[in-house]
Order: C-alpha cells, then sequence, then structure tokens
C-alpha cells in the first residue's frame, strides 16, 4: 500500500507539464491557426490543402490556451470569424460551408461565451436551441451551452429540459443504460452542470459503474471497445468532477493521457492518432480535473 506521502507527492510529478512540454503544445495549437481569419483548425491540412478554421476548433484552442498558459491574440479577428457563422434570422450557428445544427449552435455559442462576445449579440440561438433538440446528445451538448450562456440568461425550462433529456437518453441507451460508463458519465454530467444535486446517484449504482468501467490503460473507452479514447474519458471524467469524486486510479488516468501525447506537443485522441485540436483540448480538461 501506498504511503500517505507518496500520495501527497502523486499530483506534482503526475499530472504536470515541464515548461518545454507546455511550450510545444502551444506550438502546436499555434501551427493549427488560420492567419487569414485568426481561428483555428482540428487537423493539420493535408499535402496541397489549405487549414479549414472551424467553431469547434476555436472552442478547444481559447480553452486549451488558457489551461496551458497561452492567450488569444488577434482576438478581433477571432470574434469576426465566429460571428461570421451567425445567422441572426434562425438563431444558428453553421460550421463554414456547412447547414446549421442544434451541435454546430453549441460549438458556436460555446465558442462566443469563451472569447467573451456579447451574448446580447447571439441569444437568439438559445432560442433556436430551446425548440431544436431530439436526440440525447443535443441535450448534452444543449446543457454545455446553457452552462456557458448563463441558466437564467438562457430562459429555457430546466424541468421540461430534464424530462426530455432523460427520455431521450433511456430510449437511446436501452437496457445497458446503467452498465455503461460512456452514458452513464454522459448523462451525469449533463443533470449535474445544470444543478443537479450530487448525492442523487453519488451513493448508488452509478457511481460504481463509473469506478468498474476504468480500463487496463488508465481511461474510459466507448461500449464494448478494447482501448479508451480520449472523449469518453473525458465525459467520465467531467462527471467525477461534479460529483466531487475521485477515480480509482487517478494516476492512471495521467498516464492515458500522457500516452495520448505525440512528438509535434499535440495530443490525439486515442493513445494511436495523431494530433489534433480535439485531443489537445480534451487532454486539457482531463488534466484539469486531475489536479
Amino acid at each position: 500500500m501506498r504511503s500517505l506521502f507518496a500520495l501527497l507527492l502523486l499530483p506534482a510529478f503526475a499530472f504536470a507539464q515541464t515548461a518545454d512540454e507546455k511550450k510545444a503544445t502551444l506550438k502546436f495549437i499555434d501551427s493549427l491557426r488560420d492567419p487569414e481569419t485568426g481561428a483555428w483548425a482540428v487537423s493539420p491540412p493535408k499535402d496541397g490543402e489549405k487549414l479549414k478554421p472551424s467553431l469547434r476548433a476555436v472552442n478547444g484552442a481559447v480553452n486549451a490556451l488558457k489551461f496551458f498558459g497561452g492567450e488569444v491574440t488577434d482576438k478581433e479577428k477571432v470574434t469576426k470569424f465566429v460571428m461570421g457563422c451567425y445567422d441572426e434570422k434562425t438563431g444558428t450557428f453553421a460550421e463554414p460551408g456547412e447547414k446549421p445544427t442544434v451541435a454546430s449552435t453549441c460549438i458556436g455559442v460555446l465558442s462566443a461565451t469563451a472569447l467573451g462576445i456579447d451574448k446580447a449579440k447571439y441569444k437568439k440561438a438559445m432560442k433556436y436551441l430551446g425548440e431544436n433538440m431530439k436526440v440525447f446528445e443535443d441535450y448534452r451538448l444543449t446543457a454545455a451551452a446553457i452552462e456557458a450562456f448563463g441558466v437564467k440568461e438562457a430562459d429555457i425550462d430546466l424541468r421540461q429540459f430534464g424530462e426530455k433529456a432523460l427520455l431521450a437518453h433511456a430510449t437511446e441507451a436501452g437496457p445497458g443504460l446503467m452498465s455503461s460508463p460512456r452514458a452513464v458519465g454522459s448523462f451525469l454530467a449533463m443533470y449535474l452542470r445544470l444543478g443537479g444535486k450530487k448525492d442523487r446517484s453519488a451513493s448508488g449504482t452509478d457511481l460504481q459503474t463509473l469506478l468498474r468501467g476504468q480500463m487496463k490503460d488508465g481511461g474510459w473507452g466507448k461500449d464494448d471497445a478494447k482501448a479508451s479514447d480520449a472523449e469518453t474519458t473525458y465525459r467520465v471524467m467531467r462527471a467525477f468532477m461534479l460529483l466531487e469524486e475521485k477515480p480509482k486510479d487517478p494516476e492512471a488516468v495521467a498516464k492515458f493521457v500522457a500516452s495520448c501525447r505525440r512528438k509535434d506537443g499535440g495530443y490525439g485522441v486515442d493513445a494511436e492518432a495523431p494530433s489534433s485540436m480535439s485531443g489537445v483540448y480534451y487532454a486539457a480538461k482531463i488534466t484539469e480535473w486531475l489536479k
């Protein structure tokens, strides 16, 4: 059994990046920045192609920069890109060249709030979200948008929201609802980030499902997966954070995140995937919660 002294030392050596590692990660983030729009792309361009800036990458970059000690420069240019993706008539955000969806509108709201853009300029987006959620993923993402925009300001009936979200989740998750760490973590995070009581599942089977679901590589994976992925680990770790609980083996989680780090300073979405802004964002948030 580890000594108390060893446990107290754990966060210092397991969860922290060195100054050089942070510098390399910041350099990778900067490599995905489009000089014309000031926005970021999710992945490096293929040979002969240009960077494709996106709302999703903007949200990931702004959050990751804050964690790794960087800052957003040319904020006016990035703001122009984000609001250029917004349609005032419909209240929707759309990725460049694509049709608007609930998901893209949620990411637009998250990007805009992260940049500190005046909420009055895109308040109609919350009305659109409140009227267009259908599947559980819509509710999960909208919960993030509501939290970021402000529960009171969003003007969405949370009780009705919760009832419909629970129905969508139960319908889609099916009989395996209580046995899937990804499904349980996703629902708990959505429920708790909008003010749900922390003791709702902390003493029941949900917490045990999350604890038992940690895989040998340290993270959590999709149903029937043999290895962990950063997105599922991110969902589960958010649930732990909001429950104010710890995973069974925090050091193993840190090692999983480290396994996703690539030589270019970025992170992949799993131990084998190439670096991407998504991978960097997940690594930043998971490590933040581990601390």
